[in-house]
């Protein structure tokens, strides 16, 4: 019990993760072929090739899809696979093998090696696909008590086409078999097949599918006239429409069995034969020519369609129910006949005998069908007769590849073409077009049905267009800033375009947004997942950067290094220098001084880099360039002390003195005096940590007395102005 909570936990998990994934990526891709709950026949190896075809609304270059099995021990799972390389025009299409199982499929797409999409089918068969024809025993009725179908990988298509009034517009869709739902075109409710499908489903561990074409009161020669275009009246002297009863057989030969393939036709007819009294070569006449004309109408050679044949008589005589011999042993007969690919199915005369008296719907007299447990015990007779040596031994008909769509472009910009393959008879398109070629303009699912000379059917992956229009607009760029860029930064420059397009740059880069590095001038186009490109770019965008030299670095007083920016960036044109700081390096270690200028009392190799904001001379938001470092500057102290205070150059010629001193200072005040003890200059600072320049240009030439007073150094130099 413990396992089995821990492997219902395990896929439990598994699961939420494919739909959280799924669901944060879906809108990238979707699959259009195959559809949920197709089943897809598999050979005698236990193996399918399924085509995997859809749509995808954004660049891709990789398309991947595996298979996973519904509920562990159900099929096996694959590795993730490459169905197509480099998909084009919007649409993809490729296969996958896998083994009989029920299965969740998986698509993925990649562009550069990045996942950008995802999509899954819940339910995928590869298993047995019958097609069902006969009379009434075959066809099933509502409220005879038909069992529940209690697996759930026995599925019908969606087809109901008891009225035969839509034969040219069959739909690949399939659900569930359930007890009193219709198994298409023509089955009223699960009658014996449903339960037969949940033996199958057990005993081959594959999933079933069925399509049901019996009509109730049609013999033999019905079917064979029918199918060589002659009216039909049956037993109760009532016309048939035209082509039936044969003609749903046709249709899902032509459509489902040349889509999904097929194992094999199970044939439960015999009882209106056997009550018209129909000698055995009558008999076997027809159910052979129909046999011919079926396999003909597929396309196949003869031996290529299996037919199971029940070997079913009983009729209803008065208050009794008889057989005929004669009907069972032509039935006999057909399966005896070498070659003909015809094989036994149970035989129906024995099974719940005597029959129910009346009709549980109309209250009629019955005796001819079966009900309730006689409908269980008919399927358990089918079952017996589809042996394993039977799945081992007979060669089903293969299910035929999904064709692909080519998308080509127009001249211009609002439309684009998109052909059919080659080699078809007729072309139908779900907008009704029946050319090859049809030209798209707007939003719309666009798909076509082919047939070939014979009649068979080929269907291609749907192309589903969501835009209103596939015009493409001209591109606007808009700039992320001012479009004046530092050399070591960048512009983000985007085109705000629907995810379905892509834009390519003139640079090369492909994407919405590009980030520009260099200067230069930059134009887009669109260009649509479909390969269409927007007739005209856009209007072109001029980057341009600012380039900023490294400074240059002298040891500029005994106690200090200087930096000197690059003076260009005071003549650029279009912006202006608002501030300047500075990044000090030693040797590999960085200094926390953001002056031009620093204090330096140690032999070392120093390096320095400007950051220099710009302001854009017509306003706008400011940016900050950085330059390279500069080349390295080795310090040597002079060998001055003069108890750390130094004042140069002395004399001075331009009006202008240094300061420096050994130690760091704080509460500085400095005063220049005339020899007469004039103040000329006086000013007070905070610090005294790096190098001070005071400005004595007004003064007269002459000699002056510059005193330095602080907290902890008082001192005073003779200083002479030489202007």
């Amino acid at each position: 019990m413990m396992q089995k909570t821990t492997t219902y936990w395990r896929c439990m998990n598994v699961l939420l993760v494919t739909l959280l994934t799924v669901g944060t990526l879906t809108a990238q891709i979707k699959i259009t072929f195959p559809v949920e709950r197709a089943v897809f026949q598999r050979n005698n190896a236990n193996q399918a090739s399924v085509s995997i075809g859809g749509y995808y609304t954004q660049a891709v270059d990789r398309i991947e899809a595996r298979l996973v099995p519904v509920v562990v021990g159900q099929g096996q799972a694959t590795d993730w696979i490459t169905i197509e390389s480099n998909p084009r025009g919007g649409v993809f299409l490729g296969s996958l093998t896998g083994r009989g199982g029920w299965y969740t499929l998986e698509v993925r797409a990649f562009l550069g090696g990045t996942e950008v999409g995802r999509d899954a089918l819940a339910k995928l068969g590869i298993g047995e696909v019958f097609l069902i024809a006969g009379q009434s025993n075959a066809q099933g009725f509502f409220g005879f008590g038909a069992p529940n179908v209690n697996d759930d990988r026995v599925n019908t298509i969606t087809w109901d086409n008891q009225n035969s009034d839509n034969t040219n517009n069959l739909t690949f869709s399939f659900t569930r078999v359930t007890a009193e739902g219709v198994i298409g075109p023509r089955g009223r409710s699960a009658w014996c097949w449903g339960p037969l499908g949940d033996l199958l489903a057990r005993k081959l561990n594959v999933p079933i599918l069925f399509m049901n074409a019996g009509w109730f009161d049609t013999s033999t020669l019905n079917w064979l006239d029918s199918a060589n275009g002659k009216t039909v009246k049956n037993r109760l002297n009532q016309d048939l429409p035209a082509g039936m009863p044969f003609l749903n057989l046709k249709n899902a030969l032509q459509y489902y069995g040349s889509i999904l393939g097929l194992r094999s036709v199970l044939w439960l007819q015999g009882e209106n034969d056997a009550a018209a009294g129909v000698s055995k070569d009558a008999y076997q006449s027809s159910l052979q020519g129909l046999v011919n004309v079926a396999r003909v109408e597929q396309g196949e050679v003869l031996s290529s369609l299996p037919w199971v044949m029940s070997r079913t008589s009983r009729f209803a005589m008065g208050s009794i129910s008889v057989t005929s011999q004669a009907v069972i042993d032509a039935q006999t007969a057909i399966v005896n006949i070498p070659f003909n690919k015809s094989y036994p199915g149970p035989f129906t005369d024995n099974i719940q005998v005597p029959r129910p008296a009346f009709n549980p719907v109309n209250g009629q007299e019955d005796r001819v069908h079966f009900q309730g447990q006689g409908l269980n015990d008919l399927a358990q007779a089918w079952d017996n007769s589809l042996q394993p040596s039977f799945f081992a031994t007979v060669v089903p008909v293969s299910p035929r590849p999904a064709r692909p769509l080519t998308v080509t472009c127009n001249v211009g910009n609002g439309s684009f073409n998109v052909r059919a393959p080659d080699g078809f008879a007729s072309y139908r398109w779900t907008n009704g077009e029946t050319t090859q070629t049809i030209t798209v303009q707007r939003a719309g699912t666009y798909q076509v049905t082919m047939k070939d000379n014979i009649g068979n059917t080929y269907l291609t992956p749907a192309l589903v267009i969501t835009e209103p229009s596939v015009s493409l607009p001209t591109p606007v760029i808009t700039p992320s800033g001012e479009q004046i860029i530092c050399a070591d930064s960048s512009i983000a420059l985007t085109v705000d375009v629907s995810s379905v397009n892509t834009v390519i740059w003139s640079n090369g880069q492909i994407g919405r947004t590009i980030n520009v590095r260099n200067p230069g001038t930059y134009t887009a186009r669109i260009s649509s997942i479909f390969g269409c490109n927007s007739p005209t770019p856009s209007a072109p965008v001029t980057v341009k950067n600012i380039q900023i030299k490294a400074p240059a670095l002298i040891q500029s007083g005994p106690y200090s290094v200087q930096a000197t920016p690059d003076t260009t960036i005071f003549s650029f044109t279009d912006t202006k220098v608002s501030a300047i700081t500075w990044d000090w390096r030693q040797g590999g270690r960085s200094l926390p001084a953001t002056e031009s200028a620093i204090k330096v009392t140690q032999t070392g190799e120093f390096t320095a880099r400007s950051r220099v904001t710009f302001v854009a001379n017509s306003g706008g938001s400011a940016r900050t360039c950085v330059s390279p470092f500069s080349a390295a500057v080795l310090y040597q102290p002079t060998g001055e002390t003069a108890n750390g205070l130094v004042v140069y150059p002395n004399p001075s010629r331009l009006g202008k003195v240094a300061i420096e001193t050994l130690e760091d200072l704080t509460d500085v005040e400095i005063t220049v005096t005339a020899l007469s003890g004039q103040v000329v200059y006086s000013k007070k600072f905070p610090d005294l940590k790096i190098r001070k320049e005071i400005d004595l240009s007004y003064v007269n030439e002459g000699t002056y007395i510059l005193r330095l007073s602080s907290k902890t150094l008082k001192e005073s130099k003779r200083i002479i102005i030489d202007n």
